[in-house]
C-alpha cells in the first residue's frame, strides 16, 4: 500500500509530511501465557473507559445562537513555552544552515504543529487521570509530545527508506544507470530529467541512498557522489538495487508475504 499511495509526486508535494507513522522494529507476535486464574490483574478496560468518559464529559460551549463553538484555549506555562521554543528554534537553526533549498525537508517545518497538538492531548489526559489540571499546558506535557514526535520521525525514516528504494529499484533504476561511477548532483539532476524525476526527488533520493544500512552511493564532498555497487557484472545497477529490495520488503508492514521469501540475514 505504501507504494500505491505514496508515489514520487506525493513525496515532492509534501503530502507525506502530513502523516505520522507507527511501525515497531520488533514485529514478532508474543505467545500466549497461561497464568493462574486467581492472579490479580488490573482492569485496564474500565480504567480506560473512565478516562475517556471524563474527557467526553467536558461541556461544549456554544454561542448565543447555538451554532458556533466557543473553544476553551489552553496556553503553555512559561517554562513549557520556553522549552517548546528552544526545541523548535533548534530545528530552524538546522534548516537555516542548509545552503541548498533542495536539501531542506519540508516535513521538519510542520513538526511544531504536531507537538503542540500532542502536548494538548497529554495535558488533557493528565487532567483526566487526576495528575494535572487544565489551566495551562505544562512542561512535562510538551516534553512527552516531543518524545513521541521523535519516535514518529524515527519510524518515518525507516518507512522512507523502504519507499525510496522500492521506487528507485522498480521504476527508476535507469536513473542510476545513466550516471558515471563518480558524479555530481548536477549530473544526477540531468539524468533524472530523462526518467521523469523532478529535481527535488533527485536530491531526496541522493540523500536517502547515502543513508541506507547498505548504501548504494557515497557522498564524497558537497555535490559530489560515488556509486557503491558491484562491478564487473552485466547489470550492476539492477543487482545492487534488487539486493537492497530484500531488506526493504522485510521492513514493509503493508505487504503480506511468506516469511520464507525473506533472507534471514536481511531481516531487521
Amino acid at each position: 500500500m505504501l507504494q500505491e499511495v505514496f508515489r514520487a509526486e506525493f513525496l515532492a508535494n509534501g503530502l507525506l509530511d502530513r502523516f505520522l507513522f507507527v511501525y515497531p522494529k520488533n514485529r514478532k507476535i508474543s505467545g500466549w501465557r497461561r497464568e493462574e486464574r486467581n492472579t490479580a490483574r488490573p482492569d485496564i478496560m474500565n480504567q480506560w473507559r473512565t478516562i475517556i468518559n471524563r474527557i467526553l464529559s467536558i461541556p461544549c460551549i456554544l454561542d448565543d445562537k447555538g451554532t458556533t463553538v466557543n473553544p476553551r484555549i489552553l496556553t503553555m506555562s512559561d517554562d513549557a513555552e520556553e522549552y517548546f521554543y528552544e526545541w523548535y528554534n533548534g530545528i530552524i537553526d538546522a534548516v537555516n544552515a542548509i545552503e541548498d533549498d533542495a536539501n531542506v525537508e519540508s516535513r521538519k517545518m510542520k513538526l511544531n504543529g504536531h507537538v503542540a497538538r500532542l502536548a494538548l492531548l497529554f495535558q488533557v489526559m493528565k487532567w483526566a487521570t487526576d495528575s494535572g489540571d487544565m489551566q495551562y499546558i505544562e512542561r512535562d506535557s510538551v516534553e512527552s509530545a516531543i518524545r513521541m514526535i521523535d519516535y514518529y520521525e524515527e519510524t518515518y525514516r525507516r518507512i522512507q527508506e523502504a519507499i525510496v528504494i522500492n521506487s528507485i529499484g522498480e521504476t527508476k533504476e535507469a536513473w542510476l544507470s545513466l550516471l558515471e561511477d563518480r558524479f555530481t548532483s548536477g549530473d544526477a539532476v540531468i539524468a533524472g530529467r530523462k526518467v521523469d524525476m523532478s529535481r527535488r526527488i533527485v536530491y531526496y533520493a541522493l540523500d536517502q541512498l547515502c543513508r541506507l544500512k547498505h548504501p548504494l552511493i557515497e557522498k564524497l564532498q558537497h555535490g559530489v557522489y560515488r556509486k557503491l555497487m558491484t562491478k564487473n557484472t552485466d547489470a550492476p545497477c539492477t543487482i545492487a538495487l534488487s539486493s537492497c529490495q530484500d531488506t526493504v520488503q522485510s521492513s514493509q508492514s503493508a505487504k503480506v508475504q511468506s516469511a520464507t521469501t525473506l533472507k534471514s540475514e536481511d531481516h531487521e
